[in-house]
């Protein structure tokens, strides 16, 4: 019977391995350019643990999961070379995914050898020992794959801005709470083969309960992880927020600049009118027209100004134009500010500076670009529609369908964050949609009465 025993034994090592590799890759996959490669990652990890199972000399565990994880990294980092200390982090991340998944599916199989496989009932009859030995092992690959996958899909939703460039110091911080849980992990690890290599037993044969609580401190630990990706993703949002805030008071300096000058042009008119005449009637002509002209161009400049009902999106509107315009990117717009409704002009700053600045950016690759912007209702449905040309491939997101943003900083890949969430605030959303060499923006909110 150890045969059947044997066999088993490694079909559900080998199993695990494959369960893990299999969520590896499914966790790595939205981090990377080339999704289409993340199998890899999960490849890589089967293939260099399979080969250390099989190494004849027991080696460490904790330098055997290492090395996996190492796998996967360095695969992850063949397929993009990019966002290193991302990685760094999503490979510290697995290796402790794993021991964090090995602590909780252990505790049933604990339990059902102890109540089971050991009963003397069960042992007495061997043929029938092995079957439930068979069917305990199947019992923990699927815990450990609705575990595994529990973890991983968490963390995927916490971690909100998968292609965002992680600094250094940011990796620093946020390897603090996973390397406190690595610590943990050692110590468990140092305690149990001590305590074996002294009692020549398992520590877990002669105090069940340790399992339960090294399982305890486990999902505190990961749970500990999860607080610390999630406060992570709260700072970086509210350093994105701080610099629209910081655009949005240029803006408003620019709006009292504006105004500030067409009150000096209003007021320096009875001067110009007053010039023109006394040129006329001595007769100089020349100088009269050279007069015209320069005071035609001052005011062209100022008429040059988008004027959509608010002084907020007037000079928004106004600075994107001008870059556009500045970049040879065609600027078409039809945008009205709500008037008379409960909309926030600083809500609508965050919408036209988010999605104008990504189409602009997109639009500035292409050989005939152009960027196009209009407002409408429909009863009390606002929408915005911001299309642009855009050349090359486009990166959406697979669970929400939208363009990741290419720029770095505390912006990075916060746009389309941001703009869903003014959306939201107003019982609205946005919407998508690409065809051939056009990406079109609907941005949408319900509006009421102010």
């Amino acid at each position: 019977m150890e045969i059947y025993w044997a066999v088993i034994s490694h079909v559900t090592r080998i199993a695990v391995i494959g369960i893990t590799g299999y969520f590896f890759s499914c966790f790595s996959r939205p981090f990377l350019v080339r999704r289409k490669h993340a199998w890899l990652v999960g490849a890589s990890y089967f293939t260099a643990m399979l080969i250390l199972y099989f190494i004849p000399d027991e080696l460490e565990s904790t330098l055997v999961y290492a090395a996996g994880s190492l796998a996967a990294f360095l695969s992850m980092y063949f397929i993009d070379h990019a966002k290193t200390e991302q990685k760094i982090f999503l490979a510290v991340m697995m290796y402790l995914l794993w021991w964090i998944t090995h602590g909780i599916a252990i505790v049933p199989r604990g339990i059902l050898f102890e109540l089971i496989i050991n009963a003397s009932n069960i042992t007495a009859r061997p043929k029938l020992q092995v079957i439930c030995y068979a069917v305990t092992e199947i019992i923990y690959m699927l815990s450990w794959f609705l575990v595994m996958a529990g973890l991983t899909h968490i963390i995927d939703r916490i971690y909100t801005c998968k292609n965002e460039n992680m600094t250094k110091k940011e990796l620093g911080l946020m390897l603090a709470t996973p390397m406190s849980v690595l610590a943990g992990y050692y110590a468990f690890t140092f305690f149990d083969n001590a305590y074996e290599m002294d009692m020549n037993y398992y520590i877990q044969d002669m105090r069940p309960e340790y399992s339960w609580i090294l399982a305890l401190y486990q999902l505190i630990s990961f749970l500990a992880m999860a607080v610390a990706v999630a406060s992570y993703q709260g700072i970086k949002e509210s350093a994105a927020l701080s610099v629209q805030i910081e655009n949005m008071k240029r803006h408003i300096g620019q709006v009292e600049a504006l105004y500030g000058d067409i009150r000096g042009l209003k007021h320096d008119m009875g001067n110009h009118i007053m010039t023109i005449e006394n040129l006329v009637l001595q007769q100089e002509q020349q100088e009269a027209i050279a007069y015209l002209g320069n005071l035609k161009k001052e005011l062209d400049e100022t008429n040059k100004e988008v004027r959509t009902g608010n002084p907020v999106t007037d000079v928004i509107l106004t600075e994107y134009r001008r870059e556009a315009e500045g970049k040879g990117i065609e600027f078409l717009c039809d945008f009205h500010y709500p008037g008379g409704t409960d909309i926030n002009a600083f809500d609508v700053s965050v919408i036209l500076n988010n999605a104008l600045g990504n189409a602009v950016e997109a639009a500035g690759k292409c050989s005939h670009p152009y960027v196009a912007i209009q407002s409408y209702r429909r009863k009390n449905a606002y929408i915005i529609e911001v299309r642009n040309n855009y050349t090359g491939k486009l990166m959406t997101d697979e669970k929400t369908g939208l363009p990741e943003s290419t720029k770095n900083g505390y912006e990075h890949g916060f746009g389309m964050h941001n703009i869903r969430k003014v959306a939201q605030k107003y019982f609205g959303d946005i919407d998508f949609e690409y065809k051939e060499d056009e990406a079109v923006l609907s941005i949408m909110l319900m509006v009421q009465p102010a």
